[in-house]
């Protein structure tokens, strides 16, 4: 019953292997105004600063689409500031996450309430904890890259244990 409790806690409102196949009109008929995006492995390899092709191509469909992208990330240092400048985009460092602190800025400063974000992420014990904790929405994006760190890699293993991804199955198809 727990662990029954626990994975529908943990489930996300979207699940995706790609973002640049999302159709980001459907997000703004749900009435999202604000995307806020993870760095490290959601746009781009961890320990990047600035945006490859993929991430410049996700940034542009969702300003294209008329959404306010925002970069979210725990990064420390001016990595994410650089990455954020380099994209064109807002930037919230340090956001925290698991916890909430980054998502309320974003959503205070854009006059936002929760059902007006989404978060986009591609860990569970951070990405989706954190936006479930702030009740907006939760598209997890599947890692872009198999090098990570080893704290990393260890929460990986650990939400392979409690997540049945076959869940994912069942959730609303937003590509295009």
């Amino acid at each position: 019953m727990w662990l029954k409790n626990f994975r529908k806690q943990m489930m996300p409102d979207w699940y995706v292997t790609d973002l640049r196949r999302v159709d980001w009109y459907k997000l703004i008929e749900r009435g999202i105004k604000v995307v806020m995006l993870d760095l490290d492995n959601t746009l781009a390899q961890h320990g990047s600063s600035s945006g490859d092709e993929y991430a410049n191509n996700v940034i542009a469909a969702v300003k294209e689409a008329g959404l306010i992208p925002a970069l979210l990330t725990n990064a420390h240092g001016n990595r994410g500031y650089q990455f954020a400048e380099a994209t064109g985009i807002a930037y919230e460092g340090r956001a925290g996450k698991p916890g909430t602190s980054g998502i309320l800025k974003i959503m205070q400063s854009y006059q936002i309430s929760p059902d007006q974000a989404v978060l986009v992420g591609d860990q569970i014990f951070t990405d989706v904890l954190a936006g479930k904790r702030a009740g907006v929405f939760i598209l997890l994006v599947k890692p872009r890259f198999q090098k990570e760190i080893i704290s990393i890699k260890f929460k990986r293993w650990f939400e392979t244990l409690l997540i049945d991804k076959r869940d994912y199955d069942s959730l609303e198809d937003i590509l295009r």
